[in-house]
């Protein structure tokens, strides 16, 4: 017992001891490696200088300011006792790969030269004016300032060692270099141009027959939009340095020419060069980067320089250039941060600007790194196989982490026993097409890798990639050749041009569970081409276009997904994906064996999200799905509520009906009775009346109210009018069916408010409805309480107008003293009667109509 103790004392003093003797050591603009002794008083003025003392745990903490040379640490720290570099608190470090120049001239025009050496690798070299990058001279001009236009004309002709082209500039681009994108457009090279005329472009030769020039060069014609063989632009001339924003350097003078935005002549220190391709190198274990802004190289760490991290660091132009001009392969070693070690993490950079990929972790070199919560921007203006993140490293962590902006993949990860999750990607294919905003390519070997809680969006392959009427293949997932072994779930794909996903060759173990594509071209689609796809299972996803790929009944499994255009979402126009109450996803999904995450009410939802589950986030931001949302209140549910009226008058037995679309435990309070429920509920015997029925959560005092009109029963009332041998009849209370009869007898059923009866004179009309205890309405029909006489008052001849268009009827007129003057039996001709008073003096007469009901009519005699 004695021993232990001694033994964690004796631990205990080497760990304050370690602590203790660490130190800040300050470096500043203003310091003396000579005079300074590395206080914040008196500080060193290199970064060498202090890495020269530095020990394990030891912290060089930089002064804000601009600083030109390289931070190279070639020793390490130690587990817990790292060597750190950081920004002093609220400072601002800049450490630039670059080099001011001075003494600009004019050479021609606004074409303005100075003396430089630029020593480093040529296609590495850089030039920025006021910060911002400037493009190497060529044709065609880069005229809209974009380094997402390539700018190029279209190739008409060639082979392997050269291209035709029209309007090539008479000039010898002999020595220059030609940047060539096929018309496939799924990735670009560059040669050097051996010979040339206004018409033909000589190059060292490609071999055509292996890839990736099989697919990508002249010989190859495709129904592109003007650029059926592929396209391409010549540079680094100074006979094609004739436009805004272009340079030119001559090694054999060492003479840099350029032209800048506005014309004018560059002050003094306005245009910077890059000094060196890399900005920093970490060649030791345990060392810390922090805070620090990089600007014009890559950051590397190298080959065995383990348990290295980067943390809230910023890198700007960090790999600028053109491509290897051997390149056979169009994969690119370079990138703005380059990862050779194990254990890596990068957490919280921003890397904006590269010509080549953003972050690179070689899987030859590296694995166990993680990189987590970076904004990465503008990645890939080669058009060339990059990627702001790619890896083929194995026990990758790919972890909330926003990409915006890709010449070709969004992301790229192909190693083994990798989880990539939460990130937020999007605006990858701006230059190639044929690829993904995630993007992999498989081999002999199952993955295990785990996709899942991304975001992959708004992926526009050029218009120049494809046929006019064709998709631009710019997928949401894609799997290329033998992809194997990966578990994509919870994703949220949308306004993509071509698949969701896009699966290739001889793909096996593949699970796709609970994922949302919205807005792709197509749902899903895949390349066989004669190999074995077999053992995938599509399960519970979602899209609103297209269909579920499988040729054989072995190759994919599919159950329980949902394709309808009808949007089951919240509101997706801004991009919210959480299934809507009652709609098609909610609750359909299936139960997944080994997979299923908890989820709320009777089964799974479909797609990435579950309602009231996470409303979960990607990006640097990110929220992560615990499988619980906010707690449940009352009013995440929706009722539906049914008032009946009572049957009968008096019966006092109206009915309220209620539905809840979620299953809870509710308690509904009415008329002063509270009562428990889940889902459904009945109440019945209800006198009629307005009511307020109130709803809660058991043991919650939040509740939902409506006011419920319970309508008492009445009898069968309406109105009835008659027209020319119709009775047309409104009815205003009662219910449907109503039945009529004439005279005793059913002629009419209907569940119109609204019809009309044939009648005659004298019918007696009966309307019933469907319930006896409504009574009903009853009419005799007599026409002649509607007659008219015309024209009245009159000279002598009138008629009277009645209802009906025949028959015969007893009339009799007499005089304004009661004395008669005409007593006789009347043909009804067209309904119409024709009388006299000719003869008769002027004054007011009475024309009786002797019907059912005798009717007197009014006359005046002129």
């Amino acid at each position: 017992m004695l021993k232990t103790t001694r033994f964690f004392i004796h631990l205990s003093f080497i760990l304050i001891s370690s602590v203790i003797f660490a130190e800040n050591i300050y470096v500043a603009t203003n310091g003396n490696d000579t005079t300074g002794n590395g206080t914040i008083d008196n500080p060193y003025r290199t970064f060498n200088k202090a890495i020269s003392l530095m020990s394990a745990g030891d912290v060089c903490i930089i002064r804000g300011g601009i600083y030109e040379e390289e931070l190279s640490v070639n020793k390490s720290g130690t587990a817990g006792n790292f060597l750190t570099f950081k920004a002093a608190d609220g400072e601002n470090v800049e450490i630039r790969a670059t080099s001011k120049i001075n003494g600009w001239q004019v050479h021609s025009g606004n074409i303005y030269k100075a003396t430089v050496n630029m020593s480093m690798e040529s296609r590495f070299r850089a030039v920025y004016h006021n910060g911002k990058f400037m493009d190497l001279a060529r044709w065609p001009n880069n005229t809209d300032n974009s380094r997402w236009t390539i700018d190029c004309t279209p190739v008409t002709g060639g082979d392997g060692a050269h291209f035709t082209a029209d309007n090539i500039p008479n000039i010898d681009w002999t020595g220059g270099l030609v940047y060539y994108l096929g018309a496939h457009s799924g990735t670009s090279w560059t040669r050097t141009i051996t010979s040339s005329s206004n018409t033909r472009i000589d190059y060292t030769g490609v071999d055509i027959t292996k890839w990736p020039f099989t697919p990508h060069n002249p010989t190859q014609w495709r129904e592109n939009p003007g650029n059926n063989r592929g396209q391409l632009y010549l540079f680094n001339k100074l006979e094609a340095l004739d436009y805004a924003n272009e340079w030119f350097y001559d090694s054999a003078t060492n003479t840099l020419y350029l032209q800048t935005a506005d014309g004018d002549m560059p002050a003094d220190g306005a245009v910077e060069y890059a000094t060196s391709k890399f900005i920093s190198e970490l060649k030791g274990d345990y060392i810390k980067l922090e805070g620090l802004n990089f600007f014009g190289g890559s950051v590397k760490i190298d080959n065995n320089a383990d348990n290295n991290q980067i943390i809230n660091c910023k890198i700007t132009h960090g790999s600028e250039g053109y491509d290897s001009l051997t390149n056979t392969s169009a994969q690119v070693g370079e990138a703005s941060l380059e990862i050779l070690g194990d254990n890596t993490l990068i957490k919280g950079c921003t890397i904006n600007h590269s010509s080549v990929s953003g972050i690179l972790i070689a899987g030859w070199a590296a694995s166990n790194c993680t990189v987590e919560e970076n904004y990465i921007s503008n990645i890939d203006y080669l058009g060339i196989h990059a990627s702001p993140i790619r890896t083929s490293a194995n026990n990758m962590k790919v972890l909330k982490n926003t990409i915006v902006n890709a010449g070709r993949d969004g992301m790229y990860v192909s190693g083994s026993n990798c989880e990539i999750a939460y990130n937020d990607v999007s605006g990858s294919q701006k230059i190639n097409s044929d690829s993904g905003v995630f993007y992999t390519v498989g081999n002999a070997n199952l993955k295990n890798n785990e996709l899942h809680h991304n975001w992959f969006h708004d992926a526009t392959a050029p218009a120049y990639s494809h046929k006019p009427g064709e998709p631009g293949k710019a997928a949401g997932i894609y799997l290329d050749n033998n992809s194997k072994g990966y578990t994509v779930h919870h994703n949220v794909i949308w306004n993509v041009s071509w698949s969701g996903y896009q699966v290739n060759w001889n793909n096996t173990n593949l699970d796709f569970f609970h994922n949302t594509i919205w807005n792709a071209e197509r749902a899903m689609d895949s390349w066989v081409n004669g190999y074995t796809q077999e053992n995938n299972k599509i399960y519970n996803n979602f899209a609103n276009t297209g269909e579920w790929f499988s040729e054989t009944s072995t190759d994919f499994d599919i159950k329980d997904n949902l394709i309808t255009s009808t949007s089951p979402f919240e509101d997706d126009n801004n991009q919210n994906f959480m299934p809507k109450a009652g709609s098609e996803v909610f609750d359909t999904g299936r139960v997944i064996a080994g997979f299923t995450k908890p989820f709320k009410g009777n089964a799974p939802d479909i797609g990435a999200y579950e309602r009231f589950g996470t409303k979960w986030t990607a990006g640097v931001n990110a929220i992560e799905d615990t499988g619980e949302g906010d707690n449940l209140t009352i009013y995440d549910t929706q009722f539906t509520i049914l008032a009946a009226t009572e049957t009968c008058p008096n019966q006092n037995n109206g009915k309220i009906n209620i539905e809840a679309d979620l299953e809870q435990n509710y308690k509904v309070s009415f008329n002063g009775v509270d009562t428990n429920f889940t889902k459904e509920i009945d109440i019945e015997d209800i006198e009629p009346g307005v009511y307020e029925l109130c709803i809660s959560l058991i043991g919650n005092t939040e509740s939902q109210c409506f006011n419920v009109d319970i309508k008492a029963a009445s009898q069968i009332s309406g109105k009835s009018s008659l027209g020319k041998n119709k009775l047309s009849v409104d009815i205003q209370k009662g219910t449907a069916p109503f039945s009529v009869f004439i005279n005793n007898n059913k002629v009419y059923e209907t569940s119109a408010l609204s019809f009309e009866v044939d009648v005659i004179q004298g019918d007696e009309v009966k309307i019933q409805s469907s319930k006896d205890c409504e009574g009903e309405m009853n009419e005799i029909i007599d026409f002649y309480g509607n007659i008219v006489a015309y024209p009245n008052a009159t000279t002598g001849d009138f008629q009277l107008l009645l209802p009906i268009n025949e028959g015969t009827i007893f009339i009799e007129i007499y005089d304004v003293y009661s004395r008669i003057i005409s007593s006789r039996l009347y043909e009804i001709e067209s309904g119409r009667i024709n009388l006299s008073l000719n003869n008769k003096p002027s004054g007011v007469y009475f024309v009786r109509v002797m019907g059912k009901k005798p009717v007197s009519i009014k006359v005046v005699k002129q």
